[in-house]
């Protein structure tokens, strides 16, 4: 930092503004799906509530591509809370299968009695008429640890392969695209949700600085750096660590990535986020900064939405 404390100076000398705010503004507009510890009921409810509308609209997206679920095999690729294997489930898909490399609602932590708290509410909700339990009992769902770059499931066994805010996660994503085309049908779906790494929110809560864009505009070792100064080492070294995990493509990497192998590309939607327009209408300057490769659409997409046919005569 220089003696002025809103100028940060990068590496090569350019000086980028600092905005005392920008990470709480950017961060503070969407609430949380995922259970903190000491939330009440009605927290819990509303929670519940946000899980169904997106499952409603998941759903019908799903059912506008694939018909009705019913007899359907689907394959969630990182399901982290497993609910939505759970409502796929309850809403007549022929079998489920939810994997992650931790799986909350198996997990024996506080992390894994939220999850299964929130499931109960969820379900009590959706007028299933019992506990995460009885569900994983009853209806056509299994819920494994796995890794998604290496799936321990028969090859053509489902109809429909899909994650959301996955991806971005996942190295090398390029196995884990080729393993959920391998275990789906000739003729089946895959559908991917992607956040992408240079979006307003794409490097994910650690990555969101007071410095606009910084991990479209800093390299690593500025950007850990900057943290170091404003906020000290051990918080510099989690979230420099935390962008290391994630895939830091741009738009047409991802989609060059999502296209490889036998598949037929069916929909390439990204989707434009109002707050990221919003603040570059505000910052116009800001584009001169990005790092090599980058422009200003990779800035403006806050999820890349695919859907992606395997070839039917792919063997």
């Amino acid at each position: 930092m220089t003696s002025d404390a809103q100028v940060f100076v990068r590496g090569d000398g350019r000086r980028l503004s600092v905005l005392p705010g920008f990470r709480e503004r950017v961060l503070g507009g969407r609430r949380s799906v995922t259970p903190r510890d000491g939330w009440s009921d009605d927290e819990y409810g509303a929670s519940a509530d946000r899980k169904l509308a997106r499952f409603a609209r998941l759903r019908a997206e799903f059912e506008g591509r694939t018909g009705p679920l019913e007899d359907a095999r689907v394959l969630e690729m990182g399901c982290g809370d497993g609910i939505n294997c759970l409502l796929l489930a309850h809403a007549g898909a022929g079998f489920v299968q939810g994997v992650d490399l931790a799986p909350a609602l198996l997990e024996d932590s506080d992390r894994g009695e939220r999850a299964r708290r929130l499931a109960d509410v969820v379900l009590t909700r959706a007028g299933f008429g019992g506990d995460h339990e009885a569900a994983l009992a009853q209806l056509p769902v299994d819920v494994r640890k796995m890794d998604v770059t290496a799936l321990d499931l028969p090859d053509a066994s489902f109809d429909l392969a899909w994650s959301r805010s996955v991806l971005e996660h996942v190295m090398p994503v390029g196995r884990a695209l080729a393993e959920g085309l391998r275990v789906v049908r000739p003729g089946g779906l895959l559908h991917h949700r992607i956040d992408p790494f240079y979006g307003i929110r794409g490097c994910h809560k650690r990555g969101v600085v007071d410095i606009p864009w910084a991990h479209a505009r800093l390299d690593l070792e500025d950007f850990r750096r900057f943290v170091a100064e404003t906020e000290g080492e051990d918080s510099a070294t989690q979230r420099h660590t935390r962008l290391r995990t994630l895939n830091q493509l741009c738009t047409q990497a991802w989609h060059a990535v999502v296209v490889a192998g036998e598949v037929e590309l069916l929909d390439w939607t990204p989707v434009r986020s109002e707050q990221a327009d919003e603040v570059l209408a505000e910052l116009p300057g800001l584009t001169d900064d990005l790092l090599d490769g980058l422009s200003e659409d990779d800035l403006v997409y806050s999820e890349l939405k695919v859907w992606l046919r395997r070839t039917p005569d792919s063997p």
